[in-house]
């Protein structure tokens, strides 16, 4: 494990667990490598192609509204968008930009997420206070970023009234479930846990404790949440019994709709084949679970010991555990 990722998963600090019970990320890479063909790696890593195998498939994800690229021609409705700034304008100009989420297709953890606002005829953008004054320039801005060549415009998802009103918050929070398909070509789930919004943040990520944010593991068979795991601002672990925004407890708290969201994953795995190792990002809606994005490239979940143990085992022994 390099320095600073043990640095930022405690590893370094005077209460860390025996060094051994880490999972550094190189280590991951390697285990899910020898499980996950690499030549599939955009189906589940580029947002675009990944809402398109989904949706060739039926798999509830939130509904496409365009896809730009900067150096080759887009498609919104089924007709092609110019890859101009002019053209990115027009089409972003068709939407209500209060009901969208737009993401840039090769990132993770939350980089490059634009959620616009309309506040007083400018357009804000929630997680960077960026205010434009009008769509050219947000399309000016979206087209100038270097590193971000095609972008994905997708319905802003609401969490199920349950989950909000735990956590005190209108952001979106999702479930991390981790699924492997047995040497029978069974699936099964090996963890959960749910991201959640401690304070005012726009989004779930966690991010190490930096956003003010918790993981929460769930119980697989019952969907109740466990003491959630944060980190504070001196590189310690902690629990929390509940949250301390809303006072609501942690433990007793049941996923809603929580067998479907379970259905929907081990259901749709199916179509991730020859892909045996998925962290699914679900959704649970007042309309139902929804996939957000499927990885077969994920981060060890060091934060919590049972959950890496769990997930360590199967990637380690991946032939030596079944389904039930």
């Amino acid at each position: 494990m390099r320095p600073m990722e043990a640095l930022e998963y405690g590893a370094l600090s005077s209460d860390a667990r025996q060094y051994s019970e880490y999972l550094s990320k190189r280590t991951c890479s390697v285990l899910q490598s020898r499980l996950n063909p690499q030549d599939w790696f955009w189906v589940t890593e580029d947002k675009g192609i990944f809402q398109s195998f989904c949706d060739a498939r039926a798999i509830p994800t939130p509904g496409r509204l365009a896809l730009l690229f900067r150096d080759s021609p887009g498609v919104s409705s089924g007709r092609p968008v110019p890859a101009t700034r002019s053209a990115w304008a027009e089409e972003i100009s068709r939407f209500d930009l209060d009901k969208v989420v737009i993401k840039p297709c090769r990132h993770s953890y939350g980089r490059g997420l634009l959620v616009p606002l309309l506040r007083e005829g400018r357009i804000e953008l929630e997680l960077d206070n960026i205010k434009f004054e009008s769509v050219q320039e947000l399309a000016n801005y979206m087209f100038d970023l270097p590193e971000l060549t095609s972008w994905i415009i997708q319905e802003r998802v609401q969490s199920h009234s349950a989950l909000s009103d735990f956590s005190g918050t209108k952001h979106l929070q999702t479930i991390r479930i981790y699924t492997h398909v047995d040497k029978h070509g069974k699936i099964f789930i090996v963890d959960a846990f749910l991201k959640v919004i401690g304070g005012d943040a726009a989004i779930d990520n966690f991010q190490h404790g930096s956003l003010g944010n918790f993981i929460a593991p769930i119980d697989i068979e019952s969907g109740q949440l466990e003491s959630a795991v944060t980190r504070s601002p001196d590189m310690r672990w902690y629990r929390l019994d509940a949250h301390p925004k809303t006072k609501r407890n942690f433990q007793g708290f049941t996923i809603p709709l929580w067998e479907r969201a379970k259905e929907l994953v081990i259901k749709n795995a199916e179509h991730f084949k020859p892909i045996r190792s998925l962290g699914w990002d679900v959704a649970i809606t007042e309309g139902g679970p929804v996939v957000i994005e499927t990885n077969m490239r994920w981060d060890p979940p060091n934060w919590n010991p049972e959950t890496v143990y769990n997930v360590r085992s199967v990637l380690e022994n991946p032939d030596d555990v079944f389904a039930k």
